[in-house]
């Protein structure tokens, strides 16, 4: 399908910057981690979810943290400070290891997810699979979960990509190959001798994925998803307790993580004329 843009432009304007604090991320998802955290100390009876959204938050950051160094690695080798086999073993592992960190989210979406559901005691406590899984079996559970979570459950139509290439690589003998271009970074997960990812507009030929545009669409998408996420949860807390855009809390960055970069890539060109919501110097 072809990429959203419309989500992508709802990550990208998760970051911004001004002349005191650089960049920061004021999106709705950081704000409602403060908050909840802020009220569950003061003793305000919220649902136990502040644990497993901080470990959301983590899997962001750490994913925030890999994409920054792939492109710190990317720039040794084309410098040449950096050989061919350490680009090439340190690039895989850093592949890999953004495909468990994006899975890993969801799972923790799950957990947050049935316990602000209609009736948390009849959702499984199971990971995300299993409760796409369990949502299809029956109209019963969608209204058990409650049918807004279950729509924002079932719009992550992209889901099962990023699960099938991390399972293919960690139980299935699948391996990332990365290939050799000065200033890319370019991959491809393969099963045997097939070739697994087929997305047109990130490819950079018929068989070779780059991977900025490609876990740039992802992690924006990701980002999105948490804009969702966040609005649905603060439907769901107390009545008159929760207000997300009350104050200003941030996530402030020293430097821009490149992933940010790597959305904006995906949203500049289109008919030669630039589509970015924000201009980065």
């Amino acid at each position: 399908m072809p990429i959203r843009k419309d989500r992508l432009k709802i990550a990208s304007s998760t970051i911004q910057k001004d002349d005191e604090w650089g960049y920061f991320s004021s999106s709705k998802f950081v704000m409602s981690l403060t908050y909840i955290m802020i009220n569950t100390q003061m003793g305000e009876k919220f649902p136990p979810i502040y644990r497993f959204m901080q470990y959301i938050s983590q899997d962001v950051s750490n994913m925030e943290t890999i994409t920054t160094r792939l492109a710190w690695e990317r720039d040794l080798w084309s410098s040449k400070q950096l050989d061919i086999g350490r680009w090439m073993s340190y690039a895989q592992c850093d592949v890999d290891l953004f495909h468990i960190e994006i899975r890993s989210t969801f799972d923790y979406l799950a957990k947050v997810i049935k316990r602000i559901s209609d009736q948390p005691k009849q959702v499984p406590d199971e990971g995300f699979n299993d409760l796409k899984t369990w949502l299809t079996k029956s109209d019963d559970h969608v209204k058990k979960l409650g049918k807004d979570l279950a729509e924002l459950v079932f719009s992550v139509d992209w889901f099962d990509d990023v699960k099938n290439i991390r399972d293919v690589n960690l139980h299935q003998g699948g391996r990332t190959l990365v290939f050799l271009e000065k200033d890319r970074i370019l991959f491809q997960t393969m099963k045997g001798y097939e070739y697994l990812i087929s997305i047109p507009e990130i490819m950079y030929n018929e068989n070779v994925v780059d991977f900025e545009l490609y876990a740039g669409m992802y992690f924006g998408y990701l980002i999105a998803l948490l804009e969702d996420f966040a609005t649905a949860i603060e439907r769901r807390l107390p009545k008159g307790k929760a207000s997300f855009g009350a104050g200003n809390p941030r996530k402030v960055y020293g430097e821009l993580p490149a992933i940010y970069s790597w959305i904006d890539r995906l949203l500049d060109v289109k008919d030669g004329i630039t589509e970015s919501v924000r201009s980065r110097s």
